[in-house]
């Protein structure tokens, strides 16, 4: 197949993909924006940015993250503005230096990663991120019959009730404000954390993980 056939191909998931996903966020990015908070200055990591829908939290300053480089693309050309940056990157590995943002947000991202995986990347953001991490992921528990369809659907595989998500992100984090809610068009149950890291910090080190330069 020619590059630049598998060029628009990308280009064509990556619109599809952004675009039909935005009814399902009505609603729920002033949320994510008054959890985040950001203020003048501040950096901020998107972990599993996809097409870069993110940066409607914070202009300046935002880094988002993917492994998938269609996405990245289509987010760097038509999402994203001065002060935005996109890079191919595994949540598992961040390559930061530490403590170089100052906060950091999860788009349902979180279901597509087992408990050992999630753990290991919440120690990596506690290396990485200076103050909160916002938490947006899909509730199974409160999703009516629509929710229920699209979580049937969905390509994560370790969908988790609210109080299996917490569980695993108070192991290394305190959990500041947790709300349920569906978004404008009542088809999409979602549970949103707000973390603040711990009073002993990011003093637990996973077996093998070591901080990068």
């Amino acid at each position: 197949m020619p590059s630049d056939t598998r060029y628009l191909d990308r280009l064509l998931n990556g619109v599809l993909f952004h675009y039909a996903r935005l009814p399902a966020y009505w609603g729920t990015m002033p949320r994510l924006a008054r959890a985040l908070d950001v203020r003048p200055g501040e950096r901020v990591l998107d972990v599993g940015c996809g097409t870069g829908m993110g940066t409607a939290l914070a202009r300046n300053g935002y880094v988002g993250i993917d492994t998938d480089l269609g996405y990245l693309r289509f987010a760097q050309r038509w999402v994203g503005a001065a002060g935005c940056s996109f890079l191919k990157m595994s949540a598992a590995d961040l390559g930061f230096r530490a403590r170089c943002f100052d906060k950091a947000v999860l788009i349902n991202v979180v279901h597509h990663l087992d408990e050992a995986l999630l753990d290991r990347f919440l120690l990596e953001l506690m290396r990485v991120v200076r103050s909160s991490v916002v938490v947006l992921d899909a509730a199974p528990d409160t999703a009516n019959r629509i929710s229920r369809f699209f979580l049937e659907h969905d390509r994560g595989d370790h969908l988790r009730s609210r109080r299996d998500l917490r569980a695993l992100l108070e192991r290394r984090y305190r959990i500041a404000h947790e709300e349920v809610f569906h978004n404008r068009l009542r088809c999409v149950s979602q549970v949103l954390f707000t973390l603040q890291p711990r009073t002993n910090g990011g003093s637990e080190v996973a077996p093998g993980l070591a901080a990068h330069p």
